[in-house]
């Protein structure tokens, strides 16, 4: 027997309110009718105002677009460049702008007034967040990054010219993390105005994660190691160059630590090293990964020693790999897969 056809232009919410009104025409009390539709007393008189006005036609909910910003676009635009540049601490006395900062500029510049619950209202209506800084090294050079960056298709395909019988490349990301006794604390979800407790381990055994990752494949490979060295260097190297497919050249971008530009650096064939500018972690993307193990897998754990450590590495790094496009996500940078040749 065929299934019977049902017309699908109005929803099952929808029917459901129609019955309620078609109940209260019956002479069902206003609470037996609105328990037909699963809603309350209220919401069914509500409804019943919008269909006397527009008929069936206002059974959709249309909310309002709510109060608009007291601050006309332009100054929501300079709020938020002020915002982004940060305060600067031998001017302005602070490192940080707080909400009851943003209000005083606000009213100072705009003759606007903001309580601090509305400014921090304002602040993610801009795509603005409460986040914790990265580091950044004093002797960090913007300008070598952005002139690597610009350089980095030349450079990509003189090493494209130096391997003919390649048939493929990829862009491979390395580095090392410390994984340690003495942990770090992360956030969590948890009741509202209480503060949750997290184990955090004080002693100092620890081990490293050598890895390195490929956006383009959303993978990567990893040895863990107790110590960092040349020899854990070419142990990584090994091992990318084992995962690599037939006829696939890695390019790794490599930071200038010295058991990176060791001579006693043992590069496969299939393998070249593209150096990266001094102090520049934001160049590797490898860094999200570690900063995502951390959060993710790492925290709030007590190592009796270092096989368990090690455990725990190993563990977290495979799991990272069976998060089908996390890699990726973390690590496909713009001026890569923009720049490539």
């Amino acid at each position: 027997m065929a299934g019977l056809w049902i017309r699908d232009d109005m929803a099952p919410q929808d029917l459901r309110r129609l019955l309620a009104i078609a109940g209260a025409l019956d002479g069902l009390s206003r609470e037996a009718a609105a328990r037909l539709a699963g809603m309350d007393r209220q919401t069914l008189r509500d409804w019943v105002i919008r269909n006397n006005r527009a008929g069936p036609a206002a059974r959709s909910d249309h909310w309002g677009s709510g109060r608009p910003c007291r601050l006309t676009e332009g100054q929501q635009a300079s709020l938020k460049a002020i915002v982004l540049a940060g305060p600067d601490p031998e001017v302005e006395g602070v490192s940080t702008w707080l909400l009851i900062d943003l209000s005083r500029i606000v009213r100072e510049r705009f003759g606007v007034s903001y309580a601090e619950t509305g400014m921090a209202r304002l602040m993610r209506s801009l795509d603005l967040s409460w986040q914790t800084p990265r580091p950044r090294h004093a002797e960090t050079d913007p300008a070598a990054q952005e002139r690597f960056k610009k350089g980095f298709p030349a450079a990509f395909a003189q090493i494209i010219a130096e391997y003919p019988h390649a048939e493929r490349f990829e862009v491979w990301f390395p580095d090392e993390a410390r994984v340690g006794q003495k942990g770090r604390m992360v956030r969590r979800w948890y009741q509202r105005g209480m503060r949750p407790r997290m184990v955090n381990d004080q002693r100092y055994r620890s081990a490293y994660i050598f890895g390195a990752v490929c956006p383009a494949r959303d993978t990567g490979a990893a040895v863990v190691i107790t110590h960092v060295s040349v020899g854990a260097m070419n142990l990584l190297l090994e091992e990318v160059a084992a995962q690599l497919p037939p006829g696939t050249h890695a390019v790794m971008l490599i930071d200038n630590a010295g058991w990176h530009t060791s001579g006693d650096i043992r590069v496969p064939p299939n393998i070249s090293l593209l150096n990266l500018p001094p102090y520049s972690p934001e160049l590797n993307a490898i860094e999200r990964v570690w900063q995502y193990l951390r959060d993710r897998y790492l925290p709030g754990r007590l190592f009796e020693g270092t096989r368990a450590i090690i455990d725990a590495c190993c563990e977290a790094w495979n799991r990272l790999l069976e998060e089908e496009g996390r890699v990726r996500s973390l690590t496909d940078l713009d001026w890569i897969a923009g720049n490539k040749p």
